[in-house]
């Protein structure tokens, strides 16, 4: 018999993470290929699984390449080696694909290439282009893979307005929403919101003619049949209940402040402090910089006169002397701008009020219409105690 072959004490010395380069010198080189071509986007978009195990595989390659480069300098490793040479060839593939990816992309070389690969995917997969119909729902897959995270923060998003707007609300009821699930709307609501955004102005990019947008929106507008299963889904899952959600607020808003009309910049911001004002009638609605001081203390009165007449509460909680000093705070600072038709609407209210209560007594006989909202709160609070 002859002498067993002699192992390569390079590979050896690689401890078992030799068999990482040549697929890696493989893979590096087909791609530095395809980056020379002319039609190179075209060749890239084809072999996107190609990017991906380069990225799956480069944090592992790092780790070995650095180390191992080094000793190989230190020690003097023969290039003639087939497992040094190799070495030296991945090193040197890679960087010139670093270089090349940064060149295309207008980025960094000094990237770590896993990123670079990331990048350069997400950027080939979003290229405006005309999508025809028949590869509307595979276009929509590549370019919302699950892994993006606006994806995920908008499938959490749906998830929540689901759990909490799936069913029924009574209008003239408290807002049936518990402490901690009223911190979670609000916390989620912008970051959810933004993200819906993100990805439906993805689409249009990509989609020239927005055929996926226009497709994927009609079918936005039908209740999901089963949980979501893939990006297009869950975006069009998140979108619905957005949609389902934002119905609500506008429904529940509207009813509180009737006959007052909200602008539709208001209805999110008045429909937070709704969520608290109901279970803790001193929180305030504060101004800011879409809501003056005067147009807050106006939709309070308003809203204070709905809660009063709701047809669910005890009679001893409609005209408290506490809703009484709340109302004439509120007026004193409606007063402040008494102009507009949602003014005079609310001032409307507190006439009806007064002609109701004060039907058939002597107060009445006597009484003055005044513009100011103060006096006319003063007026009722006179006549309803």
């Amino acid at each position: 018999m002859g002498a067993p072959p002699v192992e390569d004490e390079y590979r050896l010395r690689l401890e078992g993470r030799a068999a990482l380069l040549e697929p890696s010198r493989e893979r590096y080189y087909r791609l530095v290929l395809m980056l020379a071509e002319s039609r190179w986007q075209e060749r890239l978009r084809g072999a996107l699984s190609l990017l991906r195990e380069v990225a799956a595989h480069q944090e592992a390659l790092d780790a070995l390449l650095g180390p191992a480069l080094r000793r190989a300098e230190a020690e003097a490793w023969p290039t003639s080696n087939p497992t040094v040479r190799c070495l030296y060839e991945v090193h040197s593939l890679r960087e010139q694909l670093a270089r090349d990816v940064a060149r295309k992309l207008g980025r960094s070389a000094r990237e770590p290439l896993g990123n670079l690969m990331s990048a350069l995917e997400d950027w080939l997969l979003t290229i405006p282009r005309v999508v025809p119909p028949h590869l509307r729902w595979s276009t929509a897959l590549e370019v919302l893979p699950d892994s993006l995270p606006a994806l995920r923060e908008a499938s959490v998003f749906g998830t929540l307005l689901e759990s909490l707007f799936a069913h029924p609300m009574l209008l003239t009821g408290r807002i049936p929403l518990t402490s901690p699930q009223r911190e979670q709307l609000r916390q989620r609501w912008a970051k959810g919101e933004a993200a819906l955004a993100f990805l439906w102005n993805r689409l249009s990019g990509v989609d020239v003619n927005r055929g996926i947008v226009t497709e994927l929106q009609r079918v936005a507008t039908r209740a999901p049949g089963h949980p979501p299963r893939n990006g297009p889904e869950c975006l069009v899952h998140a979108e619905y209940w957005h949609q389902e959600a934002w119905a609500r607020v506008r429904q529940l808003v509207g009813v509180r402040l009737a006959p007052l009309e909200p602008e539709p910049h208001e209805y999110l911001e008045v429909f937070w402090w709704l969520l608290e004002r109901e279970y803790a009638p001193r929180v305030r609605l504060k101004a800011s910089h879409s809501l003056e001081d005067a147009r807050a203390g106006l939709i309070e009165v308003a809203y204070e006169l709905w809660d009063a007449q709701r047809p669910d509460i005890p009679e001893d909680e409609r005209w408290t002397a506490a809703r009484w000093a709340r109302l004439e705070e509120q007026a004193w600072r409606a007063d402040e701008a008494r102009s507009g038709a949602d003014s005079e609407r609310v001032r409307g209210v507190l006439r009806e009020l007064i002609q109701k209560h004060g039907i058939g007594t002597v107060s009445l006989r006597g009484w003055r219409d005044s513009s100011h909202l103060v006096k006319l709160v003063q007026q009722a609070r006179e006549l309803i105690r």
